[in-house]
């Protein structure tokens, strides 16, 4: 909640920032809106006009293309009352504003801040203007699920069960340090987390066994058991090219933000399945 002071002792307003969003989509250029709630407090007329504006700009990310937009309230000023008000500030929003902000928070709830200007229409006994900063914290399913409605992308959560058993638990808690590494851009410690989070898939799975077992056959051929065998081999075949540097194959091996995503929902869906699995 940010506070907007009016004169030493007169009154104030406060401006706390909701979590919705709403996209409106336009071509290549979208609408944003956000919610805020305002609250006046002290010696303040009710129904006392105020303009509120400013701009926005992505919150503590390591990108320095913070700026994103001017904000403005599209149905005018907003009216002082004796209870919590609600008003809309809008922003537009480009396509290549959208996929920068989707690689900068890689996966973590978004946080932007918006810089806010409030302005007495009316009965201004001191300078009429007040400016304060209030921080937006958008959580992840709710900005994923607007982008979605935006037909500007998708998104898949895995959710990895709570587990007394360990080895599943170290796997889980490795998933988690992966996504932070990857919002880091420390790309190649994400695979290698993603790598070692497959242990008590193989394990569990005996997807070493089954994967010799599969390769004797013609792919058509595997049952099903065998099939996710391939694949679990196949992905910790390919993941331990992060940790290791071996000469003339491994020492090669480059790793992107995307292959980075990719090894980590990977070992996640994997991990996952081990749920529908005796422990």
């Amino acid at each position: 909640m940010t506070d907007f002071p009016f004169g030493m002792n007169d009154y104030s307003v406060d401006v706390q920032a909701q979590h919705n969003v709403t996209f409106t989509p336009g071509w290549d250029v979208h609408r944003l809106a956000l919610t805020f709630e305002v609250t006046a407090r002290g010696n303040y007329t009710v129904d006392a006009p105020f303009l509120v504006s400013g701009s926005l700009w992505v919150h503590d990310m390591p990108n320095p293309a913070s700026y994103i937009g001017p904000l403005h309230a599209p149905t005018g000023p907003v009216a002082l009352k004796p209870y919590k008000n609600q008003i809309t500030l809008e922003t537009t929003v480009t396509d290549r504003q959208l996929r920068g902000l989707e690689k900068t928070r890689a996966g973590a709830d978004l946080s932007l801040r918006a810089a806010l200007t409030l302005t007495a229409l009316a009965e201004a006994k001191h300078w009429p203007v007040a400016r304060s900063d209030e921080i937006i914290r958008i959580p992840h399913a709710t900005w994923s699920n607007a982008l979605i409605q935006l037909d500007a992308g998708a998104f898949v959560d895995v959710l990895i069960p709570l587990t007394t058993v360990e080895t599943r638990a170290t796997a889980a808690r490795r998933i988690r340090e992966a996504k932070v590494a990857i919002r880091d851009q420390r790309y190649e410690h994400a695979v290698a987390l993603a790598r070692a989070a497959l242990d008590p898939v193989r394990e569990t799975c005996n997807s070493r066994k089954l994967h010799d077992q599969a390769m004797k056959k013609r792919a058509g051929d595997r049952d099903q058991d065998e099939r996710w065998a391939v694949l679990t081999q196949s992905a910790y075949a390919l993941f331990s090219g992060a940790p290791h540097d071996d000469t003339g194959t491994t020492e090669h091996f480059t790793w992107t933000r995307a292959d980075a995503i990719a090894a980590v929902a990977t070992a996640a869906g994997l991990l996952a399945r081990l749920e529908d699995l005796p422990q």
